[in-house]
């Protein structure tokens, strides 16, 4: 007859088996989850920084330069707009003679912020001149932001 005194242990060492399999291929530890979020990589990747790094504070505070807020579409469009109130219409739609009507729908439109088709033409053109250039400085920020440089709003 076989001895079967043994069989509990076998089954202790199973379950212990199991467990330490679970722990090694478990979700990510607390410090690779919070330097995933705060770097915006995956926790694998966070996983090797760590390892590298030694601590995740280490690793966020390597790399706390690298991260930057989102381009700020509103902010930039804001500034755009105050920049461009001071200046005077750009021509941007030509004119027939004095160029008064476009002038005086740049100047509604940069102190009412719409444009409206007012009495002519020239008026709207005026206004939508003005909406043209927010939108072409907005795309220079935009342009200067991904290129690395800070926002000037």
């Amino acid at each position: 007859m076989a001895d079967n005194s043994d069989s509990g242990g076998g089954i202790v060492l199973a379950i212990l088996a199991v467990l330490a399999i679970y722990n090694c291929s478990g979700s990510p530890s607390e410090d690779e989850q919070q330097v995933a979020s705060e770097l915006g990589i995956s926790d694998d990747e966070a996983a090797d920084l760590i390892a590298e790094y030694g601590t995740a504070e280490s690793v966020i505070e390597d790399h706390e330069d690298d991260t930057r807020e989102p381009f700020d579409e509103d902010a930039a469009k804001e500034a755009a707009e105050d920049d461009l109130a001071s200046e005077n219409y750009d021509y941007s739609y030509g004119c027939t003679s004095d160029c008064s009507g476009h002038e005086a729908g740049w100047r509604w439109r940069a102190d009412n912020g719409y444009t409206t088709p007012g009495n002519s033409n020239s008026f709207y053109e005026g206004g939508q001149a003005f909406d043209d250039a927010v939108d072409d400085k907005v795309d220079e920020m935009r342009n200067a932001y991904e290129a690395g440089e800070d926002p000037d709003h």
